[in-house]
């Protein structure tokens, strides 16, 4: 073999060897997409892994750094005895089960809270059906999180997540200053499902997606900024099977604010992505 030809066979190796620990250690992109943080106030967990449960399983998959988010949230319910935890199991029509499986999933997250020592008398489990399919061996972020008033009542949490919310309502994400990257929570994760099964039976149908920003930076940035974080969302609808034709998107930049934007909360606000059907 000569020296040149070393080389080049060389080079393909550690190419290969380079992709291929690339795709091992990070794993495919869909799994990033899943990772969501739990939000109250001025709490904010880190991202969590997705957390799956198998078709029709009840019993959960958390990682290792997902469960240190966990024990962050246990820490908050125990210091902040005014403020409880309901869990929102869904489940899809097309599972196979003999019992409740969002209700179940819900109760499986609960007891490894109470595992982690949070307060099992401030989490409520509810639960909810899905009536689109579900594809795959696994289902991603089937339990979501809310935190409430510790007086809320149980039965009152239970009667509004059960009722039917309707994808045509809006559907508002927030964003970091300065940032267009998309974090799936499991609202969103929800809120997606809903609207891609929604569009698929009503190909007539255009979701138009808009971008906001609040007034850091120049009108001209913040304009280019607001349609990032628009074609971000745009594109992960596209990504899921819907028709280009089906989704729009555009930006406002700062010109069309919620609050004011002369304090943080206000700013906070005003960094948004607004979901809605067109012309609705």
């Amino acid at each position: 073999m000569s020296k040149t030809t070393l080389i080049i066979v060389s080079a393909i190796f550690i190419l290969l060897g380079s992709w291929f620990l690339s795709n091992r250690l990070c794993g495919s992109s869909s799994g990033s997409a899943n990772q969501f943080s739990i939000l109250d106030g001025a709490f904010k967990t880190g991202s969590i892994d997705p957390v799956t449960f198998g078709i029709s399983g009840t019993k959960p998959t958390i990682s290792k750094t997902s469960e240190t988010e966990f024990k962050k949230i246990v820490g908050y319910l125990n210091k902040n005895e005014n403020r409880k935890l309901n869990l929102l199991g869904t489940y899809f029509s097309s599972e196979k089960a003999t019992s409740d499986l969002g209700l179940a999933r819900a109760e499986a997250i609960k007891s490894k809270f109470e595992k982690l020592g949070a307060p099992g008398d401030r989490i409520t489990t509810s639960s909810q059906r899905l009536n689109n399919l579900q594809s795959g061996d696994l289902i991603y972020n089937p339990v979501s999180f809310e935190f409430m008033d510790a007086e809320s009542k149980v039965e009152e949490v239970i009667e509004t997540a059960e009722a039917p919310r309707s994808v045509l309502d809006p559907f508002t994400i927030r964003f970091e200053t300065g940032e267009s990257k998309l974090e799936m929570s499991s609202e969103l994760r929800e809120y997606l499902d809903r609207a891609l099964a929604y569009l698929a039976e009503n190909s007539g149908t255009v979701l138009m997606v808009t971008g906001h920003t609040d007034n850091e930076g120049s009108s001209a940035s913040n304009l280019s900024l607001s349609k990032a974080r628009a074609s971000k969302v745009r594109r992960f609808l596209r990504n899921n099977g819907v028709a280009s034709a089906q989704v729009k998107y555009q930006g406002k930049g700062e010109t069309a604010p919620l609050e004011s934007n002369d304090t943080d909360e206000g700013k906070r606000q005003n960094r948004r992505v607004e979901i809605q059907i067109a012309n609705q």
